[in-house]
C-alpha cells in the first residue's frame, strides 16, 4: 500500500491522515456533529462541501480542523507553523 497522500488532498486532509485518531474523535463528538449539521451544504461532483464565510466551500477535513481550531486549539499546538 502506498503511504503517500493523494495530490488532491487539502492541507487539512494530509494533517488528519497522519492523525486518524484525532479525526475519528472529532467526527464522533456530539458537539462537532451538532455544529456541522447546522452548516449549509452544497454537493459538487458527488462530494459534499460545507459553505463557510459566505461563499467558501470546505470539505469535511477542512471543517474538522476549523472546529478543532475554534474549540480545542490545544490539540493543534506544536503541529502548525
Amino acid at each position: 500500500m502506498d503511504d503517500q497522500p493523494p495530490d488532491d488532498l487539502t492541507t487539512e486532509g494530509r494533517f488528519l491522515q497522519q492523525r486518524p485518531r484525532l479525526r475519528a474523535d472529532v467526527l464522533a463528538s456530539a458537539a462537532f456533529q451538532e455544529w456541522r449539521d447546522r452548516l449549509p451544504t452544497v454537493v459538487v461532483d458527488e462530494t459534499t462541501y460545507y459553505v463557510r464565510g459566505g461563499d467558501m466551500l470546505k470539505d469535511e477535513d477542512q471543517i474538522v480542523v476549523e472546529w478543532i481550531r475554534r474549540t480545542r486549539p490545544a490539540l493543534l499546538q506544536g503541529e502548525e507553523e
